[in-house]
């Protein structure tokens, strides 16, 4: 089975198993309070958010959260104060990922949409453990990233580095990588290419990781350092196949890449070939990506049709198919060379 597409199944069913466990919030002290979520919602139109009465309900303004118990046929009310929660425990929303699939689409403007109460209704206990406020806060990044809204970046981490004290490193190499998408697009892509290769050798975020090498790939295939790019685009599926949303970038970077590596000294390689395969696994694996609408653009006619065919077999099956693996990278002159990754 392909790398990407047993991260999908094996996303599928940590997902399946998350929304097995409820959100609580465990307060200073260690007691446990289950708590409603309020983006679940009924089927009444207008839609409300789900209530156990059983479960505390957070009050964001209030910076409270407030539950009733039954105590000797009795219901009390308590309240607690989210500034005592030390910790959090929330399996990932459906609302979150949501907006994380609005973002693969192409559908930055819905994802805004949908991560925005999240980023609000987690903004009280942002740097809590366990909170999603972070986690949203990039998704939104990314939607601000696949706009091309400078101005709304800029601003945004902006209001990032000012809750930035020091105590989050996450946070201060999120804003890092954000600030490296910045300059990348400013075209500052050798100064993008050494940062980013610095900060990779520091950091062991996953995430961010893979962020870091889409970054220093795609500066190097500005800059035309096709070889580096495949070898930089590459090392996403190998060492990052966990973090399943890059992977389409990367795919489609990768094939850019093998194009660009096409010249009349490596013809006997058939890098063209090569690069419509990866296009072609990218339409059949991810169809709704932006970056298969953008591989269908590069591929022949015979082979899109082909990779829409494949794809909507994948779609239709109760079981994702075994496939071929991915064809291993041609090693072109130098390809060993370590400098070509750096």
């Amino acid at each position: 089975m392909r790398p990407a597409v047993r991260t999908l199944l094996t996303a599928a069913l940590l997902g399946a198993a998350a929304h097995s466990f409820g959100q609580a919030l465990i307060f200073k002290g260690g007691e446990r309070w289950e708590v409603n979520d309020p983006f679940k919602m009924d089927t009444s139109v207008p839609p409300k958010p789900l209530i156990d009465p059983k479960k505390g309900t957070i009050s964001s303004i209030k910076g409270t959260v407030v539950r009733t118990v039954n105590a000797g046929g009795t219901d009390i009310e308590s309240t607690r104060k989210l500034s005592e929660v030390e910790r959090i425990i929330w399996p990932n929303s459906e609302r979150l990922a949501e907006a994380q699939l609005f973002v693969s689409r192409g559908e930055p403007a819905k994802a805004l949409d949908s991560v925005e109460p999240i980023i609000k209704f987690f903004d009280a206990f942002k740097k809590t453990p366990g909170s999603l406020w972070l986690k949203a806060s990039m998704v939104k990044l990314d939607a601000l990233d696949r706009l091309e809204n400078d101005a709304a970046i800029g601003s945004f981490l902006d209001n990032l580095e000012k809750n930035d004290d020091g105590s989050n490193p996450e946070l201060a190499n999120k804003i890092k990588l954000a600030r490296l998408m910045q300059r990348a697009r400013r075209g500052e892509h050798d100064a993008v290419i050494a940062d980013a290769t610095e900060l990779i050798g520091k950091l062991d975020d996953l995430d961010v990781l893979a962020r870091l090498h889409l970054v220093k790939a795609g500066s190097l295939l500005a800059t035309k350092k096709y070889e580096a790019a495949m070898n930089t685009y590459l090392r996403i599926p190998v060492f990052y196949g966990s973090q399943a949303e890059h992977l389409p970038k990367a795919m489609l970077g990768a094939a850019r890449a093998f194009r660009g590596m096409d010249t009349p000294a490596t013809r006997e390689q058939k890098l063209e070939e090569v690069s419509n395969r990866y296009l072609r696994d990218l339409i059949a694996t991810f169809p709704v990506s932006k970056e298969a609408e953008e591989a269908k653009k590069l591929l022949p006619k015979e082979d899109r049709l082909a990779a829409e065919a494949d794809a909507a077999k994948i779609k239709d099956a109760a079981v994702l198919p075994d496939a071929p693996a991915k064809p291993d990278a041609p090693k072109a002159d130098g390809a060993n060379n370590n400098d070509a990754n750096k």
